[in-house]
């Protein structure tokens, strides 16, 4: 891959991030933060791969790029949660918890418009074009997709916790990035197998991110606007809580069973 596609992916990504930006503030679309999230996670992705290269410089994502992306993340974050609440049978008992987390998703929203008031994003986006490496060799792609396979791999053969799933996710998203970079983005093909199925890896990675919203839930419900619950406020959170819980032990006991089947089919 030569500079120019890296320059051309860059500035997709960077553009799509500046976008989303754009119409964030005031209306926090679900699907604004969701455009903007999966942007920054494939240009992430995209310059893990490119630091591989002997030349690439300095090549990294400003601190203040991540702080948008994780301060949309505690807003989405909470979209997910509130609503899931507020569905459940116990609702009409936690009026009080969710005034609390309306209150928290108010400070997110002013947070994260402060961060985009704070990035540059043209310097950011110029920056990361600066650095970049002059070509992108295939042997380095190959070298790269052989260390992902390779941290699956030792964390399939004692992959047993909440830690492993989540890093196991981690790995296989960066794959799947860098994929459809090449694929989609750059129409071309991309030089590096190490699975029967690219479908396996997407519904996996899918599993996973839906098990990790779950835990992130059930977080939640342990954080300190539980605090200044009355009895029966704290009783009905008891309650969801144990529920939620159950679901995500047996969802944790499918996929622990999913990614040990992963390394058998896809030889990791």
């Amino acid at each position: 891959m030569k500079r120019q596609v890296m320059e051309d992916v860059v500035k997709k990504y960077m553009d799509q991030i500046e976008k989303c930006c754009n119409h964030l503030p005031g209306t926090f679309d679900p699907e604004d933060i969701h455009d903007l999230r999966v942007g920054y996670k494939k240009i992430r992705a995209f310059i893990r791969l490119l630091q591989m290269e002997n030349d690439a410089g300095h090549l990294r994502l400003h601190h203040s790029l991540k702080a948008i992306y994780q301060s949309c993340g505690n807003v989405r974050d909470l979209q997910l949660f509130l609503p899931e609440v507020t569905r459940t049978p116990v609702a009409s008992s936690l009026s009080s918890f969710i005034k609390c987390f309306n209150q928290k998703l108010f400070v997110y929203k002013e947070e994260t418009v402060s961060a985009i008031e704070q990035a540059h994003l043209k310097k950011i986006a110029h920056a990361i074009k600066k650095d970049l490496p002059h070509q992108l060799h295939d042997n380095i792609v190959r070298k790269f997709i052989q260390q992902k396979i390779a941290s699956i791999h030792i964390l399939l053969l004692t992959a047993d916790n909440e830690t492993d799933l989540h890093s196991i996710r981690k790995d296989i998203k960066d794959i799947i990035y860098n994929m459809r970079i090449f694929e989609h983005d750059c129409d071309i093909a991309f030089p590096a197998t190490g699975w029967k199925s690219e479908k396996e890896l997407n519904d996996l990675a899918s599993d996973l991110g839906d098990f990790n919203d779950r835990r992130l839930a059930i977080s939640l419900l342990q954080s300190d606007c539980s605090d200044g619950c009355d009895e029966k406020e704290a009783h009905a959170l008891h309650q969801l809580q144990d529920h939620w819980l159950q679901q995500k032990d047996a969802q944790k006991q499918q996929l622990l069973q999913q990614v040990q089947q992963l390394q058998v089919e896809n030889a990791f």
